[in-house]
């Protein structure tokens, strides 16, 4: 159906990228993808892992396109080649060129055709101990402003403390995390050739440092040779550290011993046809390749086999504990309610306050989680089809906070063809209202309870009767959410969309007029509704209730600035499906009528528009036309949909580029070839078709499929 041509090998190239990756064959574990590639052998205890495949055959095809060939004839090209050339190589000295062009070529080897990248069953704690470190120091400013303290420099020397102070108190811990690095070699000679000059650099090592005698050595693992390194804690001038701030003595001593326990160990090799390198706090994470099943046996894999035979171009795991380390929150309601506890414990309140706060702690903590998603494990392939480049990941999370029981209505209301829109569907927006609404409460009772009693005595009746004005404002918004916004978006459809058919001669008196229409950018934001006259409803109702506020608030205003403030009610304009709700704008008039910012309220959603003709465009149902969008299953249950139309793109930005050719200055274009190069570029920029993407639930398994497409010059 398309190409499979240079930008369309370009896009996978930097997709596959993302997801790394490498092979080599011994353990007997069915290859899914039936795809020869690293996760033959990659060991099963891999936490995470990333294969880049067919790496120099997609370089090919971008070197070899048409397109490639008509941008770098382009003269701006040649001139930044030549810009290098002169101001990089030219510095060089003849020796330092050779040197530079052997290691060019060297990589080149290595990154030609598999690429791998694995992290080993140690990796989750090593890094975890770092991001609880970091957490930690994004934590310690909160002790301090709860004790009225806003100093930044205290602020700065607590986040460094805090962070310290995590590290130590997890030391025991602290390991060096097991990556392993594979490059799948054509010609092993290049592998031995880099061998051969690491030996013959081991002596340096022990002439450097005498207490790396013997560190650094050519043993025999894996039935081959590789070159090893392996170091100790107490190799390193760990007694010399005195004292660090905000640790104690006895601290620092426990410290100082876990440093000194600490080890470290690389290894380079060639096994099979690999070259591979790997650093850990030991060796047993290489020395595990061959023994016991491959990652390949795991159930994650399973799905991967609804893709054996295609032309795989990368391969990515990631592991539940993985994962699990990126989430600041981490995955255990008492633990997040300790981590609070702990930081309260600073505060120093009293002890009858402090135990009713750790019950809050706790009680919120636990409905908070209710909502978290519960993080599995994820595995994705990136293969070349008829379509483009397409990539397809399996989510094994549960509990996540959104919905794909049923069809994207709001694909309907893009316009047809946007330059981007992303949609996705929502769930429990009233549960999630009434945790909030709830705990928003509670959060109030202590403001008023621990911030007044510290408000200046000379404005503490103020607030206090300001508030007291408040609360039945407040309480109405609360009941008008409950009982009109909630209801009006149980949909809970949420979209942006951006097009750009929105066109003018002359957008401005003080622009020339154009041949052709000049599109501009039409961006929307969208909601999914149930019920119009609830929406419009609620609508009223906080226009209503912010006057209320501004109006309670000028009262305590000396300069009588808030009692000129009033939200007036915004004028009407009937559409054919629906009503527009804005406020005119004089500048906005005078500059030109065809922009004007309108709330549309339609029968199934309301949407935030600059113009009544992009309303009109988005009320009026219409199939998504692009021919990306046509690539992708929309018409089935989604949970999310996402476009990047660059066609459509190329449409809006051309009649701006001629345009510009128009106001060029009598000659440029003779003297540059403005003209030429400009429309060259633009192109190869439109090689570039677009994006399309979707996420949806299959066997129990969320989906992200994507599609992405790239067509050669003729």
């Amino acid at each position: 159906m398309f190409k499979r041509s240079l930008a369309m090998a370009f896009f996978a190239s930097f997709l596959s990228c993302l997801l790394f990756s490498s092979a080599i064959k011994s353990i007997a574990a069915e290859n899914l993808v039936k795809t020869e590639c690293a996760i033959d052998w990659i060991p099963k205890s891999t936490t995470a892992f990333g294969i880049m495949l067919k790496n120099k055959e997609q370089l090919d095809l971008v070197l070899k396109s048409k397109a490639f060939k008509k941008l770098a004839e382009l003269g701006a090209t040649k001139m930044l080649i030549e810009k290098f050339n002169e101001g990089y190589m030219g510095n060089l000295q003849e020796d330092e060129k050779k040197q530079f062009n052997l290691i060019l070529a060297t990589a080149g080897q290595l990154f030609s055709h598999e690429v791998v990248l694995a992290t080993g069953p140690n990796a989750p704690t090593s890094l975890g101990t770092i991001i609880s470190a970091l957490t930690a120091g994004q934590m310690a400013p909160l002790t301090l402003i709860m004790q009225g303290n806003f100093d930044q420099d205290a602020i700065s020397k607590a986040q460094g403390e805090s962070i310290i102070q995590a590290l130590v108190e997890s030391s025991d811990d602290l390991k060096v995390p097991e990556l392993l690095f594979a490059f799948k070699l054509k010609d092993k000679k290049i592998g031995e050739d880099i061998m051969k000059k690491l030996e013959d650099k081991l002596p340096m090592i022990e002439a450097a440092e005498p207490k790396f005698k013997g560190a650094a050595k050519k043993e025999k693992l894996l039935g081959t040779d590789f070159l090893t390194l392996k170091l100790k804690g107490s190799m390193f001038p760990i007694k010399e550290i005195d004292q660090i701030p905000g640790v104690d003595e006895d601290q620092l001593k426990e410290f100082k011993s876990d440093l000194s326990k600490l080890t470290f160990a690389a290894a380079i090799g060639i096994k099979g046809d690999y070259l591979i390198a790997t650093i850990g706090p030991d060796l047993t994470y290489l020395s595990s390749i061959g023994k016991g099943e491959s990652i390949a046996s795991i159930k994650e894999m399973e799905p991967l086999a609804k893709h054996a035979g295609k032309n795989i171009l990368g391969l990515q795991y990631y592991s539940k504990e993985f994962l699990e380390t990126a989430q600041s929150y981490g995955s255990d309601p008492e633990e997040a309610s300790d981590q609070i506890k702990e930081m309260l414990e600073g505060a120093n309140l009293p002890k009858d306050i402090s135990k009713r706060i750790e019950k809050d702690v706790d009680a919120l903590t636990k409905e908070a989680f209710e909502f978290l998603p519960k993080i599995g494990a994820r595995v994705g392939v990136t293969f070349l089809s008829d379509k483009g480049c397409e990539s397809a990941n399996y989510d094994f999370s549960s509990n996540m906070p959104i919905d794909g029981s049923k069809p994207l209505g709001l694909l309907q209301n893009f316009g047809g063809s946007p330059i981007f829109a992303a949609v996705l569907r929502g769930k429990d927006v009233e549960k999630t209202w009434n945790f909030s609404a709830k705990w928003g409460a509670i959060a109030y009772s202590y403001f008023t309870e621990f911030a007044i009693p510290n408000v200046p005595a000379d404005q503490k009746e103020q607030v206090t009767t300001f508030l007291k004005k408040l609360e039945p404002t407040i309480a109405k918004l609360a009941k008008i959410t409950a009982s009109d916004f909630i209801p009006a978006t149980k949909d809970a459809q949420i979209a942006f969309v951006l097009d750009g058919k929105l066109g003018s001669k002359q957008w401005s008196a003080m622009l020339p007029k154009s041949k052709k229409d000049l599109f501009v950018p039409e961006p929307a934001f969208i909601l999914g509704i149930n019920d119009a006259a609830k929406f419009a409803t609620a609508l009223k109702g906080y226009r209503e209730g912010i006057n209320q506020i501004i109006k309670d608030a000028a009262g305590f205003d000396p300069t009588g600035t808030l009692a000129a403030i009033k939200i007036p009610a915004p004028e009407e304009k009937t559409l054919k499906e629906g009503k527009a709700y804005y406020y005119p704008i004089p500048m906005l008039e005078d500059i030109t009528k065809k922009l004007q910012p309108a709330a549309v309220v339609g029968p199934n959603f309301s949407a935030i528009t600059f113009s009544f003709e992009h309303a009109e465009r988005l009320l009026n149902k219409t199939p998504l036309t692009s021919e990306v969008a046509k690539l992708a299953s929309i018409e089935k249950n989604l949970a999310g949909f996402c476009i990047f139309d660059n066609t459509a793109l190329m449409t809006m930005l051309n009649p701006w580029v001629e345009f510009g050719f128009e106001m060029m200055p009598p000659g440029i274009d003779e003297a540059f070839s403005v003209k030429k190069q400009v429309k060259t570029f633009f192109e190869v920029l439109g090689t570039c078709k677009g994006t399309v993407c979707t996420t949806f639930m299959e066997d129990g398994i969320w989906v992200n499929h994507s599609i992405s497409v790239w067509k050669d010059l003729e």
